[in-house]
């Protein structure tokens, strides 16, 4: 049977043939089975996103909130020892560790930290200082640990609001029930504040089991409401009715791709100052040079979206404060 361009051996005439079946079509790319076939499956989808959108949004009234403790230690064996100790005792809560000041003050601007745990004994009074001058986060709950236990060091440390002071040696038994005492909360309190998200993301894909991979990445990593469409003139309609902070849309999608959906967007003047990222699974130099050349603020892979994506993530929300 010839193929799409070619001839008919015995009329000559050029035939097609349905992209889906292999039937011979007068016009088009599919004959008329395969686009109710389409067309269902889309239903079909659309259905599932759907009954996905609304477990997912009971699921996270229903559920409480992720507990985060950031440790800020200079020296990495005692910053891995006080990891290692809280992460066995406490596996229910999320432990973040950093011996870098800087990688600390990004992490408490980008996400919700419900407990600092810092050392006085290793530059601890310097962060602790530089957190209480930051409206964004000075009233953060704070830890510190020492070695010391002279009156004025305590003294100090307790001027710049700790909430608890333990002296090393401390056993692991104590300190973790020293850290559950000061992270207990009132459960309204802790809905409240679940309720409140610092950024709005338009996520955009087509594929409803990368969308779902992708929103609970996005969730669990960052203090954000997660709007998903399966389309492009869905995800317009969304921009029309919603403050949207950022857009990630899905680069290989039917009828407008995520290239012809930023062209839409750059076209109105109220959306053109939203940052957009591209996602995609390609790795094709022409694909990733024409979407550097595009107005995307950068591209990440999907559906797994690594440490590097949700970097740049981060550093795009953190622009729009």
């Amino acid at each position: 049977m010839a193929r799409n361009g070619a001839y008919d051996n015995k009329s000559r005439m050029p035939v097609r043939q349905c992209a889906g079946c292999g039937k011979i079509i007068e016009s088009g790319l599919y004959c008329q089975a395969c686009l109710e076939k389409f067309r269902e499956r889309a239903k079909t989808q659309n259905r599932q996103m759907e009954l996905l959108k609304n477990n997912s949004l009971r699921k996270v009234v229903q559920e409480r909130r992720e507990i985060v403790i950031l440790i800020v230690i200079n020296d990495e064996r005692n910053l891995n020892l006080t990891k290692l100790i809280l992460e066995r005792s406490l596996p229910e809560y999320k432990i973040l560790a950093t011996s870098n000041t800087l990688n600390a003050i990004n992490t408490l601007i980008s996400r919700e930290v419900n407990l600092v745990i810092l050392d006085a004994d290793y530059n601890g009074v310097d962060m602790l200082i530089r957190i209480r001058e930051d409206d964004k986060f000075k009233d953060t709950p704070v830890m510190m640990m020492s070695g010391s236990t002279e009156r004025e060091l305590v003294a100090n440390v307790f001027s710049f609001g700790v909430q608890d002071y333990v002296t090393k040696p401390c056993e692991p038994n104590t300190l973790v029930e020293r850290i559950n005492k000061l992270l207990q909360f009132d459960e309204e309190e802790a809905a409240e504040t679940q309720s409140k998200v610092a950024f709005k993301i338009l996520l955009i894909d087509d594929d409803i089991f990368d969308l779902r991979q992708e929103r609970d990445t996005l969730k669990n990593r960052l203090p954000c409401e997660i709007v998903t469409s399966q389309s492009a003139v869905e995800g317009m309609k969304i921009l029309e009715n919603d403050s949207i902070d950022l857009i990630l849309v899905s680069l290989d999608m039917p009828f407008v791709n995520g290239l012809k959906f930023l062209s839409l967007v750059n076209g109105n003047a109220k959306f053109k100052r939203i940052p957009a990222i591209i996602m995609t699974d390609s790795r094709d130099f022409k694909i990733l040079s024409e979407i550097e050349r595009s107005t995307a603020v950068g591209y990440i892979r999907k559906p797994n979206i690594n440490e590097d994506g949700l970097a740049l993530i981060e550093t795009k929300l953190r622009r729009r404060r």
